[in-house]
């Protein structure tokens, strides 16, 4: 199995392949023997002499473990043993997802994506340089007379610029959705931003490793704010929330709609 990473937990993948494997390997080498002939011939005229001669080679190869190798061997481990590993790979999400419990292991193949309102959140800077671009290039356009009708007007920019500020302060965790059209379930997990390798979009069609924290039934709503790294709201705030879902439709974007399985995601893959 050749694996591409957007996502991988280090840690996580460590604990588990040291589970599976009764400890961590570091290093390792191989090494093989081949041997070497040579036949030749030399004469003149009819006369002719044979030569020969034969030694041996030896090629030794030193490795190193590598994370991508341990998380091949943990899915095949996983796949090839899913009642010792509480591991399930998923191809019937509807029966399978309605069955599953709490501490197993999701393998499937879905379509990710972070939600818009998290983005915001989990990556204030990226917006608050939109805007200072913004804000300094605006009085040129006017001297220009170009149309800025439309854009925030100086005062509402500069608060925006407050609150992005202020979001600073939050370190929001990313947070993946994943989804396929043959099903109404979802899962929904927070990144550990150390763990996403560069480049990902974390907006493909992919495979997902995650362990099972919570199931939410098809009536209930989850709060975003609920899940690990967010640092919203406290805790009796989100008990709130959990228990009592969306007061209005304008809230609705910080919450997720079961049925739904909140993970712990391990790897996001292709």
């Amino acid at each position: 199995m050749l694996i591409k990473a957007q996502y991988l937990d280090h840690d996580d993948l460590l604990s588990y392949i040291a589970i599976a494997e009764e400890g961590v390997r570091q290093s390792g080498f191989s090494k093989s023997t081949s041997t070497n002939k040579f036949d030749g011939s030399f004469g003149i005229g009819p006369a002719k002499a044979d030569a020969s001669r034969a030694g041996e080679v030896e090629n030794t190869v030193n490795t190193e473990d590598h994370d991508y190798a341990r998380l091949a061997r943990l899915i095949e481990a996983g796949r090839a043993n899913s009642e010792d590993y509480a591991w399930v790979e998923v191809l019937d999400p509807d029966r399978e997802f309605s069955s599953i419990g709490v501490g197993t292991m999701v393998d499937w193949e879905c379509d990710v994506y972070i939600p818009e309102f998290i983005k915001l959140l989990s990556n204030p800077d990226e917006l608050s340089g939109a805007l200072s671009i913004m804000q300094a290039l605006i009085p040129s356009a006017e001297t220009l007379g170009l149309n800025t009708k439309g854009l925030p007007d100086p005062s509402e920019m500069k608060n925006m610029s407050t609150v992005l500020n202020g979001l600073k302060d939050f370190k929001v965790a990313p947070v993946v959705i994943g989804e396929d059209s043959c099903t109404d379930w979802r899962v929904v997990g927070a990144l550990n931003k150390q763990w996403i390798h560069q480049g990902a979009s974390l907006a493909d069609r992919v495979r997902i490793i995650g362990k099972v924290k919570k199931i939410i039934d098809a009536k209930k709503w989850y709060p975003f704010s609920s899940l690990p790294g967010m640092n919203l709201v406290n805790r009796n705030e989100r008990r709130r929330m959990e228990r009592e879902g969306p007061s209005n439709d304008s809230e609705k974007d910080q919450f997720i709609h079961g049925p739904l399985l909140v993970l712990d995601y391990l790897a996001i893959y292709s």
